[in-house]
């Protein structure tokens, strides 16, 4: 988010992207890590998650698809992310291998927008 190609993506508007509340509230817990990491301020990256070019859909959106997506996944972090590109029928862009072999998803990594 912060450098590199995954941040042209992202803030590219000619794409559009969704995510589900839970995705942003990770974000949002980890955004000391990764001030620490990147050598950014906290305030900036706060900043920059505000001007994400992106849909939040709340879990009305998707909810009839978390057990499916609980019974094809093993991370509990990722159920969500799933079940609503299940729900929306819209592929994954990530590059965790958690995705991968996942018949019932398109799955694109950032290497792929190359």
């Amino acid at each position: 988010m912060i450098g590199g190609f995954s941040k042209e993506i992202i803030f590219n508007h000619h794409f559009d992207f969704i995510t589900t509340r839970f995705t942003i509230n990770e974000v949002i817990k980890f955004i000391p890590y990764i001030s620490k990491k990147s050598g950014v301020s906290e305030d900036f990256i706060k900043t920059l998650v505000t001007l994400l070019h992106l849909k939040v859909c709340e879990l009305e959106e998707y909810n009839t698809m978390i057990s499916k997506a609980e019974s094809i996944i093993k991370d509990k972090n990722d159920v969500y992310i799933l079940a609503l590109a299940l729900a929306k029928n819209f592929p994954v862009w990530s590059n965790d291998k958690h995705f991968e072999n996942i018949k019932e998803i398109k799955l694109i990594k950032t290497k792929d927008f190359v």
